[in-house]
Parts: structure tokens; sequence; C-alpha cells
């Protein structure tokens, strides 16, 4: 295989990297799942500053092990469904600040503009798009042409003058 293929990247990380990622993950993990949202907003705070003193970088994934759910029970969250809006929100917020990491990580060249877009599309929901909207010329609408513009037409040997 290549040298892109990604068995061979991941083969390519250090033991001694891979020992201090799994150490950090395996912190975030034993913690167990928050009940309340007060214990949320904990873990979530206990997160970042987990973040800044580790490996560990900011991501969907390793914020979900940190509150030990999915990442589809993490973004179920963020939509509002089966919890409260304060934890919504909090979940919100904790996604805004992944975000703005990826963003200006990728702004200062830490991480490449392929990788920060391909992240943001996976993680956060940006998308491709184009508005065919914006794209079309604008013709201004013509009021609908009345009973008598009509063209004449003959039926039977009349006209539609006749009907």
């Amino acid at each position: 295989m290549g040298k892109n293929f990604p068995q061979t990247q991941l083969d390519d990380i250090e033991p001694s990297a891979v020992q201090e990622i799994v150490s950090s993950l395996k912190q975030l993990h034993d913690k167990g799942r928050p009940q309340s949202d007060a214990e949320v907003r904990q873990r979530i705070d206990d997160y970042f500053a987990f973040c800044e003193e580790s490996s560990i970088r900011p991501g969907i994934e390793s914020l979900a092990l940190s509150l030990h759910i999915s990442r589809q029970t993490l973004y179920r969250w963020g939509n509002g469904e089966d919890c409260s809006r304060e934890r919504s929100e909090m979940i919100r917020s904790a996604k805004s600040l992944i975000g703005a990491f990826i963003e200006q990580s990728m702004l200062q060249g830490k991480i490449s503009p392929p990788s920060g877009i391909f992240i943001m599309k996976n993680w956060l929901g940006y998308k491709d798009t184009v508005s065919i909207e914006e794209n079309l010329p604008v013709e201004k609408n013509k009021p609908a042409l009345t009973w008598r513009e009509l063209p004449k037409l003959d039926m039977e040997g009349g006209t539609a003058d006749e009907f």
C-alpha cells in the first residue's frame, strides 16, 4: 500500500505518543457519565481544562468520551433532543469552542486547510452549498394577460368573442 494509507500513518506514531494519548483518553473515559446539568457543565469545563494541560486537542469525539456518551447522543443533545434546554445550550457552546479552535488552528497554519475543512464538515455540520437563486438573473414578473388580451380562438367556426 502507498504511504497515504491510514494504517501506515497510524504505524508511524511513536509509541511514547500513543501511550500519552491513550492514557489521557482513558482519564477522560474513567470519569463516567454525569447525571445532572450541573455535572455536565462541570465536566465540560474540566474537559477543556484537561485539553489545555494534556496532549489531547479539543474535538467532538473526545468531548463525547469525556461525557461518557456517544457522538450521536452529543449531537442529539446539541439539537435539544432528550435533554434540558440548559444542557442543549452547554453542548452547542462547547461545540462552538471546538469550532473556533479548529478555525484558529487553520488560520495559524497548524492544520492544513483541507484537513480543517474536512473536520469542520464532519464535526460541525459545515457544507459546500451553491444557491441557485443567487446565480439566476433577476427577471421582473409581468402581469398576466386579461381575457380580452388572450388570442382569439376559432372554436367550431366561432370566435372567443362569441362565448
